[in-house]
């Protein structure tokens, strides 16, 4: 077999992966416009920052993290009895300021224990008034998309950068070494065309 047929399979998976590897890069490179023969090169992330953090929000606040079923989750008997301790310990300590010191010592468990079980009944349905309710108007109001698009515009381009890539590191890999494979077996189909014709 000629070096010329082995090079070509070789040439093709460098140009394949090459070709991957620029692409992903031009992602975030140039990260300021480069002007070129009154050609402008930007990279995708430099140039659309915004659109994407608008895009991303979007997406997490109507269909990754819906507020109703955020708020759902929380509503478990775990979490409405954490409240409700937390609520009734501040209840208490307000009402130790008024009550009299003497009443106070004597019934200060009995106190607690009561707006604890108070408490904890009412928020049952409270959570569920709270989850059905705020939960879509925060919906309607883009909370969480708005504190997310405005999380990701706060980022410096370097910031952002090394988010994604510590997201799809190892996808924007497999992405180059396809690129590699692909182009073996295209250098490899162009060896049986030029040996069969």
């Amino acid at each position: 077999m000629s070096w010329d047929l082995i090079s070509l399979p070789v040439v093709a998976a460098l140009i394949g992966w090459g070709t991957n590897v620029i692409a992903i890069r031009m992602l975030f490179w140039p990260r300021k416009p480069i002007n070129i023969l009154g050609w402008q090169f930007l990279g995708v992330l430099p140039k659309r920052k915004m659109e994407l953090a608008r895009s991303i929000a979007e997406v997490l606040n109507d269909e990754i993290l819906p507020l109703e079923e955020l708020f759902g989750a929380a509503n478990t008997p775990e979490v409405r009895k954490k409240v409700a301790h937390v609520v009734a310990e501040g209840l208490a300590e307000r009402l130790s300021r008024f009550l009299p010191r003497f009443i106070w010592e004597h019934t200060e468990g009995r106190i607690r224990l009561g707006l604890e079980d108070l408490v904890a009944g009412e928020l049952e349905t409270m959570f569920g008034q709270l989850t059905k309710g705020l939960s879509r108007e925060l919906q309607q109001s883009n909370l969480l998309g708005r504190v997310v698009e405005d999380r990701i515009n706060s980022l410096d381009l370097l910031q952002l950068e090394k988010l994604v890539m510590r997201v799809t590191k190892h996808e924007l890999r497999y992405i180059e070494l396809f690129g590699a494979v692909l182009g073996l077996i295209i250098g490899l189909i162009q060896i049986l065309i030029l040996k069969l014709f």
